[in-house]
């Protein structure tokens, strides 16, 4: 098909016509703010490739310590009544630290490395300032057209299951065409977008491909409340990522495109809010999805995988798939004027639902807290899939939020903040009681979790291999996961999730407030679950081939001859407790002290001991010290975290291997990589420090 771009068109000549002559008269001057933040980083892993703790793009870099600075320049202006114009002008810290003296000197060699070796050749370490966001709105004061916004977008107006905001640090490099307004009489509002693909991450294998200026996401969004009581929403969106047709030879009358990628998602959700009478107040929010995901491999139709195409470690799950995803949340506020409030969930996330657009961090999409960030990677130290520390052993703070898509993005961030977790799969229900008690605050949390991913050999009869999976499977799911990871090729999994918090204001002084969490996750994970997927037999023939040649034994250790043998259990506990004290009228100080007690029994590592970052099963204690302070003065905030973790680990990674000892007398085994795996008790210490000074001016 020839590509034609009438709806691109056409919308530009409408955003054109609606600003019509204006006149500088009526409008505002050019204003301009700023926003200054700096930050210190101080760690004992002692890197300082980057200013920020934690990423997985590799050569980025990462760092435990430095000091940096981030300039921000804000401007508006209001041209006419009728146009607004709002823009940033930005810097980033990546890997400019103040020791870059400027970022003058290095090497064009030098160009991609850590540690700001490229210097003003480099861009992530020359000081650089760049132009982040542009944007322009104009509001006609037509009847049908509020607004239209012409350049950067958060993409905030729709829905984190279709078309979802983007990370803070890139909050409006998004850009598109937006139109808000409603009809019939203001019965029924909307949004209409057409939103350029980023060519860096809104595709398989990280990519859109190579023909990227037309590669395009469009959202329709329509709401209604025909009830007081009652709203409605429909949500539709539609990506389109082309290429150029390989097979189109003839030029003289344009270039063929071929789709590389194409996904539609319908949503439809409702929010219906009454009273009962004097016995509570009560919510109720049902959502349904329905997604169109495909992906095209073969572009010039010869059978084989084109240099375009797509590897197994990809974004998204690939070929031509559908699924669905139900949520529902209610709420029971102050029920019988009790003080008590009942809050839950109901969700189930398809396993092949894919929304290319879905909000990748910042938006959680579920009531439960998930799982505790402190352990963001399969291994004890977080060690990542190339082998390497990032983080390190202490991990993020607190818990996870959820996101529904397998394109997590936790990338460019610091121990402090939050860490996203795919739920694609997820199913299950929450419930949440909560309970005020004159200065006490108490609630939990009951989670129960099954998975739609639960199957065998990824659920399809004609056994695809592990290279051949249409399913990215990053981190495999050994040891305590990964935040990333939604399939395995063998999965009977379940987690139950139990909370207790509750918060006192102790009347002390200026007031003392003290908070406390306890919590417990009992997950299990049967995997392997059917006879004829086992390895090998008793007498140690094969079983099956497929499996052998991918869960073949470590030396010394025993083969894989039952179903139980690959069983995973962990039995994970906290144990939080804290106090703030507002310690003079601008400065604020909190201490909390958490305590992890994980028992972990993981079948996999007698068999998939070829890669050393799959090995955590043991005995696990966790100690945290976290210091947590803000200071205010004048215009400008300052802050610091500091935690301290220690604790240790005893692996045990089952009774059947041969023991071996190394030259230091450790005793352990050998991997299929021909590297020893110690089971000798292990001990941490990690500390680390944040410290930042935020000044708008």
């Amino acid at each position: 098909m020839k590509r034609l771009t009438i709806f691109t068109l056409a919308v530009l000549v409408v955003a054109g016509t609606l600003a019509g002559p204006a006149s500088a008269a009526d409008g505002d001057k050019l204003s301009w703010t700023g926003v200054n933040y700096t930050k210190f980083l101080a760690g004992n892993r002692h890197y300082d490739g980057s200013m920020y703790n934690f990423t997985t793009i590799p050569g980025e870099g990462y760092g435990d310590n430095g000091q940096g600075t981030e300039f921000e320049l804000l401007f508006s202006s209001r041209p006419s009544s009728k146009i607004e114009v709002n823009g940033r002008i930005k810097s980033r810290f990546n890997q400019n630290q103040w020791t870059n003296w400027g970022g003058f000197g290095g090497s064009p060699n030098d160009i991609g490395s850590v540690g700001g070796d490229g210097g003003e050749f480099d861009p992530r370490s020359n000081q650089y300032v760049k132009l982040r966001g542009i944007t322009v709105n104009i509001t006609p004061g037509y009847t049908w057209l509020n607004r239209a916004t012409i350049g950067s977008s958060d993409f905030g107006m729709f829905d984190p299951f279709t078309i979802g905001k983007i990370r803070y640090i890139d909050r409006d490099n998004g850009k598109g065409l937006f139109f808000n307004g409603s009809f019939a009489g203001g019965q029924i509002s909307y949004d209409v977008a057409r939103m350029s693909l980023s060519r860096l991450w809104a595709g398989p294998n990280y990519s859109t491909g190579e023909y990227t200026s037309m590669d395009a996401a469009y959202g329709v969004q329509l709401r209604s409340r025909p009830l007081d009581y009652l709203g409605i929403t429909g949500i539709f969106s539609y990506v389109n990522d082309i290429e150029l047709d390989p097979r189109d030879d003839d030029a003289d009358d344009g270039r063929d495109v071929r789709q590389r990628q194409r996904n539609q998602v319908f949503g439809l959700k409702m929010d219906y809010s009454n009273e009962f009478g004097d016995f509570a107040d009560f919510t109720f929010n049902p959502a349904f999805y329905y997604s169109k995901y495909y992906t095209l491999n073969d572009f010039d139709g010869d059978g084989n995988l084109d240099s375009g195409g797509f590897g197994s470690y990809t974004t998204y799950p690939l070929g031509n798939l559908d699924d669905v995803t139900w949520l529902a949340d209610f709420n029971l506020d102050n029920i019988a004027d009790s003080g008590l409030s009942i809050s839950g969930q109901y969700f189930d996330i398809g396993s092949d639902y894919v929304s290319v657009m879905a909000a990748r961090r910042e938006s959680d999409v579920l009531l439960t807290e998930g799982h505790e960030a402190t352990w963001y990677y399969p291994e004890a130290d977080n060690a990542s899939w190339r082998g390497t520390s990032v983080l390190g052993y202490g991990g993020f703070l607190g818990h996870a939020q959820q996101v529904a898509t397998t394109n997590v993005d936790n990338e460019f961030t610091d121990f402090d903040e939050p860490m996203a977790q795919t739920v694609i799969g997820w199913k299950g229900f929450t419930v949440v009681p909560s309970i005020g008690v004159g200065d006490l605050d108490l609630s939990a949390e009951l989670s129960f979790i099954d998975y739609n991913t639960n199957w065998q050999m990824w659920g399809d009869d004609e056994m695809y291999t592990w290279g051949d999976s249409p399913y990215p499977t990053t981190e495999p799911d050994a040891g305590f996961g990964s935040f990333r990871n939604a399939y395995m090729p063998f999965q009977e999994k379940t987690t139950n999730i139990y909370v207790f918090k509750a918060n006192y204001f102790l009347d002390l002084g200026d007031g003392v407030d003290v908070h406390a969490r306890w919590k417990y996750i009992d997950e299990e994970d049967l995997r392997i679950n059917e006879e004829e997927y086992i390895p090998f037999n008793e007498d140690g023939s094969v079983n099956n081939a497929e499996t052998a040649g991918h869960y073949s034994a470590v030396d010394g250790a025993k083969l894989f001859t039952d179903l139980a043998d690959d069983d995973k259990q962990m039995d994970m506990y906290l144990y939080e407790i804290g106090a703030g004290y507002q310690l003079t009228d601008e400065l604020y100080l909190d201490l909390t002290y958490q305590y992890y007690d994980v028992e972990l029994v993981d079948g996999n590592t007698a068999f998939m001991g070829n890669r050393s970052h799959r090995m955590a099963g043991g005995d696990h204690v966790k100690n945290n010290i976290i210091a947590d302070a803000s200071y205010m003065i004048g215009g400008a905030e300052f802050g610091m975290i500091y935690q301290w973790s220690f604790g240790e680990w005893a692996p045990n990674f089952g009774d059947d291997y041969t023991v071996v000892t190394n030259d230091d007398g450790d005793r352990g085994f050998i991997n299929n990589w021909g590297g020893f795996e110690s089971t000798e008790k292990r001990e941490y210490y990690h500390s680390r420090m944040k410290a930042y000074m935020k000044l708008l001016f």
